[in-house]
């Protein structure tokens, strides 16, 4: 397995810390099990910390498009932070920097939340 996560929960926000790199499905599938599972528990806003993550393709984009989509049905957010490396050149040229809201870290992410209650 090439991904490896942790959860840290703060009120309604829910925190995945991702380090590794996402190159296929079978990487993130446990992941997404948890952030969906959470997201049914009603923490519908979710923090990304892409901060160790090294790589990314379609198929980890697909997974975050899929977890914003889920919390914004369920009327929350998912926010990305510590995008750094090959990570931001991808969110950049895909233009994907334009859909998502990207922080510098966790503690920002979470104190964005804090705001909109």
């Amino acid at each position: 397995m090439n991904l490896s996560y942790n959860i840290d929960l703060t009120d309604t926000v829910v925190c995945f810390s991702f380090e590794g790199k996402i190159l296929t499905e079978l990487d993130y599938s446990e992941a997404e099990k948890a952030v969906f599972n959470h997201l049914n528990q009603n923490y519908t806003h979710v923090v990304f910390d892409l901060s160790k993550l090294t790589h990314t393709n379609s198929s980890g984009i697909a997974f975050f498009m899929r977890t914003l989509t889920k919390s914004r049905i369920m009327g929350g957010e998912l926010i990305l932070s510590g995008l750094n490396g090959n990570v931001a050149k991808i969110f950049s040229i895909a233009k994907l920097d334009e859909v998502y809201t990207i922080v510098e870290d966790q503690s920002e992410a979470v104190n964005h939340f804090k705001e909109l209650q």
